[in-house]
């Protein structure tokens, strides 16, 4: 299990506590570089920690995290979420472990508005995925992708035919990033992101998707 967090310690011990809670294997948490007590809160919670000297953008952590690890299977979650349950991250494994699906996507469900209507329009933004390790480690351009990480996994998904699930994550929610940085450096946060979500969509093949089975 792998955790990519940039000054997260609000809110990945939360995040920790629950992947290990699941018993669904290791749990890494990769420190993008924080500036905060985000690699401590992590061990605290029972993670191991992959501190990187520099921000590289979560493609990066991604990146750096596959190299490192054994596991066949890594489910990917985000360190800001809110409302996550054991049982979630069990679903998002199952299929990919039973050879039903090449990959998973959380979608979240019953939480707050405002990001459940952010999934409705953009779900393959979702960060919360199960897929191969060496299929992850195999996406051209992970490691420079940054916030683009999550189109690049969804039309290399596209391109090899992989079957993809939808995981429904109910009462799953997220912290925004104006909650997290305030409204003005939120807003640049988030502005940054978009600029790496479009660059990513540039070097899709028109028509490039995920295929929902």
């Amino acid at each position: 299990m792998v955790i990519p967090a940039f000054n997260e310690a609000a809110t990945v011990g939360e995040v920790v506590g629950c992947a290990v809670a699941s018993r669904v294997g290791p749990v890494w948490v990769v420190d993008d570089g924080s500036g905060d007590a985000t690699a401590d809160v992590a061990r605290a919670a029972g993670a191991e920690v992959l501190s990187l000297a520099a921000n590289v953008g979560k493609g990066g952590a991604l990146a750096s995290a596959a190299r490192l690890l054994e596991q066949d299977v890594l489910v990917l979650l985000d360190a800001d979420l809110l409302g996550l349950r054991p049982e979630h991250v069990r679903a998002l494994l199952a299929p990919v472990m039973a050879g039903d699906a090449e990959m998973t996507r959380g979608v979240f469900r019953g939480g707050r508005f405002r990001t459940s209507a952010a999934q409705r329009l953009t779900p393959q933004l979702n960060g919360q995925r199960a897929l191969s390790r060496l299929g992850l480690l195999a996406i051209p351009d992970l490691a420079t992708s940054r916030y683009g990480v999550e189109v690049m996994i969804g039309a290399h998904a596209h391109r090899r035919g992989w079957r993809c699930q939808d995981v429904p994550l109910d009462g799953v929610t997220q912290v925004m990033k104006e909650e997290k940085r305030g409204a003005l450096a939120g807003m640049r946060h988030r502005a940054g992101m978009y600029a790496d979500i479009l660059r990513a969509l540039l070097r899709w093949p028109r028509g490039d998707t995920e295929d929902r089975r």
